[in-house]
């Protein structure tokens, strides 16, 4: 099984882990468009719950689901971890 990381920015800003998830998955799977997921992420994790997780310095956190053919780990440093499934 193939592992793809994708490293929030670190210092300037910290984008939202929901959004760092799509963007991983779109460049992963090749999505020119957001509309081209087969599931919504809100049928399968709270966008805002998962940004809220990992909100104001999170030390230790480690959530996993699937979407759209993609085991996604995210973890509270801000790394997004992709494996097919």
């Amino acid at each position: 099984m193939r592992t793809d990381v994708r490293q929030r920015p670190d210092g300037r800003r910290r984008e939202r882990p929901s959004l760092v998830v799509l963007s991983a998955i779109m460049e992963k799977a090749g999505y020119s468009d957001a509309t081209e997921f087969e599931t919504c992420l809100y049928d399968v994790i709270d966008p805002d719950a998962l940004d809220g997780l990992f909100h104001h310095g999170t030390r230790h956190g480690r959530v996993e689901f699937s979407l759209d053919g993609y085991r996604v780990h995210v973890l509270s440093d801000g790394t997004v971890e992709l494996a097919d499934e």
